[in-house]
């Protein structure tokens, strides 16, 4: 695993976190910046935090 794989894990545990924050606490998803309510909005964060924790386990990306 390279230095980007690892940044893209942490970027998506933390998302991950903070959406799921977000559900337990309404008030904290005046933070994330998508359209909708506070659910639509952990929703969102807990669906993109996934999706970079995918793509930081699968693929392999390539550094000079």
């Amino acid at each position: 695993m390279n230095i980007i794989n690892y940044v893209l894990l942490i970027t998506g545990i933390i998302t991950s976190l903070i959406g799921f924050a977000a559900f337990i606490n309404p008030n904290l998803a005046r933070f994330i910046n998508f359209p909708g309510g506070p659910r639509l909005k952990a929703l969102a964060a807990l669906a993109i935090g996934l999706i970079l924790l995918i793509i930081g386990f699968i693929v392999n990306i390539p550094v000079k």
